[in-house]
């Protein structure tokens, strides 16, 4: 068991390091870029939940390419990005949040194929379709942002009356920002697919 998960991170490990530095690199760009843009919108709860989440497109990129060796990528980059955006050493407020993450994306997926519904596709036919996409993050977005919005209401992170429009915007800003990312992944491929097809 042990040889098999050493072999498996042998196999995995740059891709590992590659969505890390992806997720971590993209919530630079969430934090000084976009989350500046959408604070001239004047929504209080927008410095708090963006409309456009881009980590989340990351996220999900990853799940999609490593399924269970995307978990080192979201104990990591969701707990640095948790501890960095909130300015305290919440260390296990910060792990148990990711801890969650980590856990919900397989589940969902074991779900939805034990339905029927393979929505990253199969090992033979390794696509995915757009609908399922949203789908999927949608399940798992309402899923993690009930649960944050009742870890940062315990903490004081979030004002009670803010409750509901920071879940609203948490569900909104990760499927958006998911469902992004995943189609111009899905655009890029296809139009990647098309020219090699020419060319061969």
């Amino acid at each position: 068991m042990i040889d098999q998960c050493i072999v498996g991170l042998r196999a995995h490990i740059k891709f590992i390091i590659l969505f890390t530095f992806g997720y971590l690199l993209a919530y630079q760009v969430q934090l000084f870029v976009l989350f500046r843009l959408e604070s001239q919108l004047g929504w209080e709860v927008t410095d708090k939940a963006s409309i456009f989440f881009l980590p989340a497109g990351v996220q999900l990129l990853a799940f999609y390419f490593l399924r269970l060796w995307f978990i080192p990528v979201v104990l990591i980059g969701r707990t640095l990005l948790y501890l960095q955006y909130w300015g305290e050493t919440l260390w296990l407020e910060a792990l148990v949040s990711a801890i969650f993450v980590a856990w919900l994306y397989p589940f969902l997926l074991n779900t939805f194929e034990n339905a029927g519904w393979f929505v990253f596709g199969t090992e033979a036919q390794p696509t995915f379709t757009v609908t399922g996409i949203v789908i999927f993050q949608i399940m798992a977005t309402l899923a993690t942002s009930i649960v944050l919005t009742m870890q940062h209401l315990a903490l004081g992170q979030v004002a009670g009356d803010q409750a509901f429009q920071y879940t609203l915007h948490f569900l909104v800003g990760d499927v958006t920002g998911a469902v992004g990312v995943m189609y111009i992944f899905y655009l890029v491929m296809t139009r990647y697919l098309q020219l090699k097809a020419s060319r061969d």
